[in-house]
């Protein structure tokens, strides 16, 4: 069971880290604008399920698996950290990292859990718990929802939290 536990994790940091290298391109200004093409959502699903599903068989395969998936199993989790990041236009940036950073604390608690190390758990949990607080409201004040929750019909509602500010907030 640690294994699949820290499988998750390296898939979390492996995205989070790629998500980062294009957040920083786009501020950069190497990359100019979004990137976005048909099915876009799909094919990150479906990346996404492949490096689970390579990241599973190296778990069950019990060290017989070769460095060719381990490696195999890093692309795939660093291709989907590239997809999260490169529909995301130039000003949507800062939530973006934020996101990460909150992705990278889920990952750090979710190794002290492996390592059985209380203080690298609950720093994790709280670099976790803060950075998703903190990406909510810097959505929420930016007006940005396309990050956190996919476009939704104008009669979808959704949590309170990421609903428009009824009027202007201070900042």
């Amino acid at each position: 069971m640690e294994f699949y536990i820290l499988m998750l994790a390296n898939l979390i940091g492996a995205a989070a880290l790629a998500g980062w290298l294009v957040a920083w391109a786009k501020l950069d200004g190497l990359i100019k604008k979004p990137w976005r093409f048909t099915g876009q959502r799909f094919y990150s699903a479906v990346v996404f399920l492949a490096a689970l599903a390579i990241g599973t068989y190296i778990v069950v395969a019990d060290g017989e698996a070769g460095f060719g998936l381990i490696g195999l199993f890093f692309v795939a989790a660093l291709a989907f950290g590239v997809m999260i990041a490169l529909p995301i236009g130039v000003t949507d940036v800062p939530v973006v990292i934020s996101l990460l950073n909150s992705f990278t604390g889920l990952a750090v608690g979710v190794e002290g859990l492996v390592l059985q190390n209380s203080a690298i758990m609950i720093a994790g949990v709280v670099l976790g718990s803060a950075g998703t607080l903190l990406t909510l409201r810097m959505a929420r004040a930016m007006n940005v929802t396309d990050v956190i929750v996919p476009k939704q019909p104008r009669h979808a509602r959704g949590p309170a939290l990421l609903r428009q500010p009824r009027k202007e907030q201070p900042v």
